[in-house]
């Protein structure tokens, strides 16, 4: 039969009848406790007739501050004697605690019946954490401190990571960390890496337990299905590179590539993924120049300074004849003041300017069969554009503008000026897409921009406080760039572009490069909507691409730029006040014709259909007639 029954046994002996097996002499022991609360008592019950017959039980603490008593029921045995040695034991924290305080007591059971029996245990716990003070046999590192408890297990620490070797003893317990061995906490399953210990995340894939929990890597889906960087589907593996997951077992993504110049052939990146092809993009790379449409794989060989067909070479294979690539002076233009514009379709030029002594006007039409016609418009040009029907259209001084069919040998003069007499510099047209007349745009020197809804009169859109000198587009209105100066008082002009916004009408500066020299942009090419370039003083050379202006090599001597016509950007031609027409190859400038009289203005249908215009008569046109 049991010798303990451990609870509040009062009501349980005196109220309920007992069965024979307990019809036996019985103690009830009461054990207080005060000034600390013990984290196990354990009660001792010897018989003093035989020593060797003794049993221990543990004695439940239950919670609450202390004084409080447990109470516990002793039974006799079969073959034990009436008198009894009691002996209670209180502990610290558990019943594997330092033992701090005891409590003995004899007594001699009824031969049938209930006899009491007490015991008391009192211990010093100041600060109420579950340790006795050392003064009362505890163990307490300082008992007016609650937070600091008993002695602390101190390990090696070989990696300084604050926790011990899991695989090793304490070196010590004591409430001071000894002069070797420092760490309070043990668990390090790596003692020689300070990143590896308990108490963390898992926080890198590498194969190890590296928070002492017994799992690998489990913070990561290993095996998991996933999609690498180009959408590829493949399983989730430690990159052992840098402690991250990568998406490994994935097939090969597929290129994609892009036409950005519209001729039809790809070349620009489109993107590489295991998706469907993002809109508008082909798998083969055919074009070796997307800011060109006179450069792509297949295309003919021409003599024009361009890789035309990809292969990497320039007018290859004896493609040049021994003067195909010279300038040639144009007789029918001499003897006139000065022209400062000219516009350059397929089958026909225009120059125009300021009328000469001969009186044969200012305005010369030259044909590609070598035709030429000359007419005065009044007024004095400083810019022309010409339509795909060979319609010319004028702009100048006071606020002039003027047009001229191929047909008609007469120009005639828009009636209706702007509302400004300032100079218009510059004008560009864009051809309608049913054959109707065109719709153009021009920049006045007082920062005015107009549009002329053609044959309506124009009407001023912006006044932009910017001294404007050219403008041009290609594909429509929203790849207008118009260039010039801001006056930042004195000589010091600040180099300006503003870019056309026609769904907000807003025309707004865009960033260019830091540090450029002062003066004024005096012409601008748009290849593509992805590329433009801007000319000027000083030999300033500007390219934009994908919206973005960059230095390029400034024209030689910093010479001052007056006009600029680019085909792509490895084509770029430029004139200058010195005389020259210059050309960049994509890597530097080269002279590719002279002149004594410097020349005002610059254009082209194509790489093979180029002319100048200048002062004194000056033109010049390469391949134009041949």
């Amino acid at each position: 039969m049991r010798l303990f029954l451990l609870a509040m046994l009062t009501g349980v002996l005196a109220g309920c009848s007992k069965p024979d097996s307990l019809k036996t002499a019985a103690l009830k022991v009461e054990i207080h406790y005060e000034g600390f609360r013990p984290g196990c008592v354990t009660l001792t019950v010897t018989d003093q007739a035989e020593v060797s017959r003794q049993v221990t039980t543990n004695v439940n603490v239950p919670t609450g501050p202390p004084p409080g008593t447990l109470s516990v029921a002793v039974f006799r045995q079969a073959g034990w004697s009436y008198d009894v040695k009691l002996l209670a034991a209180a502990k610290e924290q558990n019943c594997d605690g330092k033992q701090v305080v005891t409590a003995e007591a004899t007594a001699s059971l009824a031969k049938d019946g209930i006899t009491p029996v007490g015991l008391s245990l009192s211990a010093l716990d100041n600060d109420g954490d579950g340790f006795v003070a050392p003064s009362a046999g505890g163990t307490d590192c300082d008992d007016a401190d609650k937070d600091r408890g008993g002695p602390t297990p101190w390990y090696v620490d070989e990696d300084g990571d604050k926790y011990g070797s899991s695989s090793l003893p304490p070196l010590s317990v004591s409430c001071e960390a000894p002069a070797f061995g420092n760490a309070s906490k043990a668990g390090d399953c790596n003692d020689s890496d300070n990143l590896v210990h308990p108490g963390q995340e898992e926080f890198r894939c590498d194969e190890r337990d590296d928070n002492c929990n017994g799992l690998v890597d489990e913070a990561f889906s290993l095996g998991e299905p996933c999609k690498d960087a180009f959408a590829c589907p493949g399983v989730n593996a430690c990159d052992k590179t840098d402690g991250g997951v990568a998406c490994v077992n994935a097939p090969p993504p597929t290129v994609y590539f892009r036409d950005e110049d519209g001729d039809g052939k790809a070349g620009a990146d489109g993107g590489v993924t295991c998706d469907p092809p993002p809109p508008g993009t082909f798998t083969e790379s055919s074009d070796c120049d997307e800011s060109s449409v006179y450069v792509a794989a297949g295309l003919p060989e021409v003599c024009d300074r361009m890789d035309n067909n990809c292969v990497g070479g320039v007018d290859e294979a004896g493609i040049c004849g021994s003067k195909d690539l010279n300038w040639e002076g144009t007789a029918a233009a001499a003897n006139r003041a000065r022209w400062n514009a000219i516009a350059v379709g397929q089958e026909l030029a225009w120059l125009a300017g300021i009328g000469g002594s001969d009186a044969k006007g200012n305005v010369l039409k030259l044909q590609s069969d070598g035709g030429t016609s000359q007419s005065n418009c009044p007024g004095q040009y400083q810019a022309a554009w010409v339509s795909k029907s060979g319609q010319v259209f004028l702009a100048g001084d006071n606020g002039s503008l003027a047009s001229q069919s191929p047909t008609d040998p007469t120009c005639t003069v828009e009636t209706t000026k702007p509302d400004s007499d300032a100079t218009l510099n510059g004008i560009v047209g864009f051809d309608s897409a049913d054959g109707g007349p065109p719709m153009l745009y021009a920049v006045a020197s007082n920062g005015y921009i107009f549009k002329w809804a053609f044959p309506a009169a124009p009407v001023r859109i912006a006044e932009t406080g910017t001294n404007l000198r050219a403008i041009h587009g290609t594909t429509g209105p929203d790849t207008l760039l118009a260039v010039g100066a801001v006056d930042n008082s004195g000589p010091n002009y600040q180099l300006t572009v503003l870019g056309y916004n026609p769904a907000t009408g807003a025309w707004l500066p865009e960033k260019l490069p830091p540090a450029l020299p002062f003066g004024y942009l005096t012409g601008v090419s748009v290849v593509t909507p992805n590329y433009a370039y801007a000319v000027g003083d000083k030999g300033v050379f500007l390219e934009r691409d994908h919206g973005e202006w960059r230095r390029r090599p400034f024209l030689p001597a910093d010479v001052n730029a007056t006009g600029v016509k680019a085909f792509g950007k490895s084509a770029i031609y430029a004139t200058t006040v010195a005389g020259d027409v210059l050309f960049f190859n994509g890597d530097r400038w080269e002279s590719v014709a002279s002149n004594s009289k410097p020349l005002r203005a610059i254009d082209g249908a194509s790489p093979t259909r180029i002319g100048a215009a200048g002062l004194e008569g000056t033109s010049q046109f390469f391949r134009w007639p041949k």
